[in-house]
């Protein structure tokens, strides 16, 4: 289990469309269900939600007073601001800070925005992470895969024998090889292609493997687990 933090002055703004827009985003974030967002009770003392959302109850104030109230609260008396008191309170440094405005005293990587800092925030900091990726349905043996007829067929087909047994992987085709890098991982996509080279071959032959990753953070997290795995 993790927690995050809603830190007051992460969400300070006079701005009520800044302050709407961004705590919008907050409700936003696809949250895992072992992970915990936590207020602290002064989070209500602020003066854009004490002047403007309670003032100003529409559909809009309504979502947010309602994302905050089911927040969980925290000690009162222990108001977590630094990553030093996240850690101690959380015992371990998978921890992080919700809010829009930037604060330079903490490390950017735990200031979550949105779902997308939330997720890079996820793979950067989970001790398991390949707990957050899909693995494909398709057995290894009816995965797709596809050849030119070169004579670097023997040496594609053998690794891919290898490697269509990795859980993220769904199909393979070969690609140009040679000149265009010469790096196990020559390119990763947000579409969930990456091109890998066969270091070991005369030729250097490449191919491109689809992947279950679904945009550019879990494919690289995909890259890195097949280069320890099939380099």
């Amino acid at each position: 289990m993790s927690k995050l933090f809603l830190l007051k002055e992460a969400v300070d703004t006079a701005n009520a469309d800044q302050f709407k827009s961004g705590i919008l985003e907050l409700i936003a974030i696809e949250k895992k269900p072992d992970h915990t967002f936590y207020k602290h009770e002064s989070i209500y003392c602020l003066s854009i939600i004490e002047n403007y959302i309670y003032q100003n109850y529409g559909q809009e104030e309504q979502e947010i007073i309602r994302f905050i109230e089911q927040m969980s609260p925290y000690d009162y008396h222990c108001y977590i601001n630094t990553e030093k008191d996240a850690n101690a309170y959380c015992k371990s440094n998978f921890n992080g800070f919700l809010g829009f405005i930037n604060i330079q005293s903490i490390n950017f990587k735990k200031q979550i925005a949105n779902n997308t800092r939330y997720k890079e925030w996820c793979f950067e900091y989970s001790d398991n992470k390949e707990d957050l990726l899909t693995k494909t349905n398709i057995l290894p043996d009816d995965k797709k895969v596809h050849f030119a007829n070169h004579h670097g067929k023997k040496e594609l087909s053998d690794f891919w024998k290898k490697i269509k047994n990795s859980p993220y992987v769904e199909s393979a085709c070969s690609t140009n090889f040679g000149s265009e890098g010469k790096e196990f991982i020559r390119k990763v996509k947000p579409n969930g292609d990456i091109e890998i080279v066969l270091k070991k071959t005369s030729k250097e032959y490449a191919l491109i493997l689809k992947t279950t990753g679904k945009d550019i953070i879990e494919t690289k997290t995909i890259a890195e687990i097949l280069e320890a795995e099939y380099k």
